[in-house]
């Protein structure tokens, strides 16, 4: 949280965009919004929100709406059809394996998910 806040954003050249697309969190929003407004930065481009949804009015992101130089977009990068059908694949075969009494298997390499190995009956298989 707040990996990126006033201080790193006032670090960017005026003409530089911010582009977050992995946790909303991360970046000082209330910062962010103020450099943008201020023409502190270029632009920014955004796919990720610390509240979602956001709202045209009433919410911290509400501001940067009508920029022209603000790009705000659902996080929806990975929800392709293929996306969708592995996932949908993948779970139903993880329900099976709990249906069947087997080993849960976990193919993610996220670390959250990893330490899942040490509980009984979780087998871990990375890919």
């Amino acid at each position: 949280r707040g990996l990126v806040g006033r201080r790193e954003l006032g670090l960017m050249p005026r003409h530089g965009v911010l582009v977050n697309v992995s946790r909303g969190p991360i970046v000082d929003e209330r910062a962010l919004v103020e450099a943008l407004l201020d023409g502190q930065l270029g632009g920014a481009g955004l796919d990720v929100y610390g509240e979602e949804p956001v709202l045209v009015a009433g919410h911290l992101m509400s501001p940067l709406l009508g920029m022209d130089n603000v790009v705000m977009w659902p996080h929806l990068a990975f929800w392709t059809r293929e996306a969708r059908g592995r996932l949908e694949k993948e779970a139903l075969e993880r329900c099976l394996e709990v249906l069947q009494g087997r080993p849960l298997r976990v193919l993610s390499k996220d670390p959250r998910l990893l330490m899942q190995r040490e509980m009984p009956g979780c087998e871990v298989v990375q890919e």
